[in-house]
């Protein structure tokens, strides 16, 4: 733990500039800082920092060392919040951006359970599947269904979200089932607007890929519309696995090219910083991690009726 002191002031030092700044920072003395960079610097047998009358400046050592300790020091302040987050009750308010159809069918549907463990959080969900500009928009936090890489914000990962292909039984006794992704070329195909490519479905079978550019007379911006005209036969889907499982489960819908895996995103919830996350955002990413389960509850539910 002295040691930790000691990078913690080391820290204190190159982010203000100067061991009086620093000392001001922590409210130490600047004797009392020196010593601790001193003594580092032995302990390490390395020099950290440039001293001048002036200014102080990282050596190359330094500049290594203090970008790994941030890092760490960061993730050491997120571990106590978190742990102070159990013992501290939540409370105020919480505005949480969610997707229009997950949130409708999984986030709402919890949402008594988190009232009654939260009764402190006043909480205004936004339901929209646009992505939210966080800071813009006044928002805490959001739950996306995207590729976790091409985040910028700071980000935890709840679960996969994998993609099925599917139609309903009176679809597949009328048209047949496609054998191979290259057939939906020429079938009727209900299309998700809110993708990169709308249109273009991507196939993967160990090492091989396979785009297919599909074609259909009726596409929407929201999931929860293209089940409906699933239900109704009016063609085939490629939808998260999420939307369709209970329907898969109790026949409505039947999966379709079983032996091609789609591109799964991940299930995430996004927010501004890691440094100072509000309880009212770590009890809501808590809760919904142990909600949702990893696997998540609706891929045990497909699993357990193969």
């Amino acid at each position: 733990m002295d040691n930790l002191t000691s990078i913690a002031v080391f820290r204190a030092v190159v982010d203000s500039g100067s061991f009086a700044g620093a000392a001001d920072m922590l409210g130490i003395a600047r004797s009392v800082v020196s010593r601790r960079v001193s003594s580092l610097e032995a302990e390490m047998q390395t020099r950290l920092l440039h001293r001048t009358t002036r200014r102080i400046a990282l050596t190359e050592a330094g500049q290594r060392f203090y970008g790994r300790v941030s890092e760490a020091l960061d993730a050491i302040e997120e571990a106590r919040n978190e742990v102070g987050s159990l013992r501290d009750e939540p409370s105020g308010k919480l505005v949480a951006s969610v997707p229009m159809s997950f949130g409708l069918m999984h986030v709402l549907p919890a949402m008594p359970a988190f009232r009654r463990r939260f009764p402190k959080v006043e909480l205004e969900l936004r339901f929209d599947d646009r992505q939210a500009n966080l800071l813009k928009d006044g928002v805490d936090m959001a739950l996306r269904i995207a590729d976790l890489a091409q985040s910028s914000l700071v980000a935890r990962r709840l679960a996969k979200v994998r993609h099925v292909v599917v139609a309903s039984p009176s679809y597949i006794a009328k048209y047949g089932a496609p054998q191979h992704p290259s057939d939906l070329a020429e079938r009727e195909c209900l299309v998700y607007t809110l993708r990169s490519s709308p249109r273009r479905w991507r196939f993967r079978q160990g090492d091989i890929c396979q785009d297919v550019d599909v074609r259909g007379h009726f596409e929407a911006n929201n999931s929860l519309a293209l089940r409906e005209m699933l239900f109704a036969g009016m063609g085939i889907a490629h939808v998260p696995l999420y939307l369709v499982a209970h329907d898969l489960q109790n026949g409505q819908l039947s999966p379709l090219l079983e032996d091609w895996q789609t591109h799964d995103l991940d299930l995430c919830i996004v927010y501004p910083t890691r440094k100072h996350v509000a309880r009212t955002v770590r009890a809501f990413i808590a809760f919904m991690e142990d909600r949702i389960g990893n696997p998540p509850y609706w891929e045990k539910a497909i699993d357990g009726r193969r």
